[in-house]
């Protein structure tokens, strides 16, 4: 069976409901959580026994609305101990900075240093893998979405030829931003949590 790469848009963040870029980073707002968890519901009950990666940009919003909406697809230590939320075996959250929004110099578009996502979100260890440098916005702008464009689809023909190992697994989440998919998918448009 073809391997299907399921777009997802990130809950709604803090500086959507406030209409606010200045928010840094800014993370899901309590309606974004219930949209992803609604997202999660839906979802699972169709693909979680075909999904075989979760790849998130690392921008807060992402990052939570991939933990919230795929936990019944994410391995268990990608959360807290003792919180009974995950699953095992279950598969390892992937953060792609190529997957965070065009900043456009907006702070709700900035990335957060690695050791400030690492003291919120300590169980993902795949942090440290980034490049301390990762939000850093110089050429990661949309006149140079076709490379990021090439960048991204040859990072997902590498999470896929990964998956070759199970093939009951194939299906890759991709969790992202309004301005990326329009990239990867022009003419697609996504509503936050969907």
């Amino acid at each position: 069976m073809p391997a299907l790469i399921h777009l997802v848009r990130h809950a709604e963040g803090l500086h959507n409901l406030r209409h606010n870029v200045q928010i840094p980073d800014a993370p899901l707002s309590e309606r974004g959580f219930n949209q992803a968890e609604l997202l999660g519901q839906k979802f699972i009950s169709a693909h979680s026994d075909s999904v075989g990666a979760v790849v998130s940009s690392p921008l807060r919003r992402s990052i939570q609305t991939s933990l919230a909406a795929f936990r019944r697809v994410l391995h268990a230590d990608q959360y807290p101990a003792n919180t009974s939320v995950g699953v095992r075996p279950g598969v390892r959250l992937v953060l792609d900075p190529a997957l965070r929004e065009f900043g456009g110099g907006l702070p709700c578009n900035a990335g957060s240093p690695v050791s400030e996502l690492m003291s919120e979100f300590p169980t993902l260890h795949q942090l440290q893998q980034l490049d301390p440098d990762w939000f850093d916005d110089s050429g990661h702008d949309p006149s140079s979405a076709g490379r990021i464009k090439q960048d991204i689809l040859e990072q997902l023909e590498q999470t896929q030829a990964d998956l070759h190992e199970n093939p009951d697994r194939t299906d890759i989440v991709v969790v992202t931003h309004d301005g990326i998919i329009g990239t990867l998918a022009p003419g697609i448009r996504i509503e936050l949590g969907q």
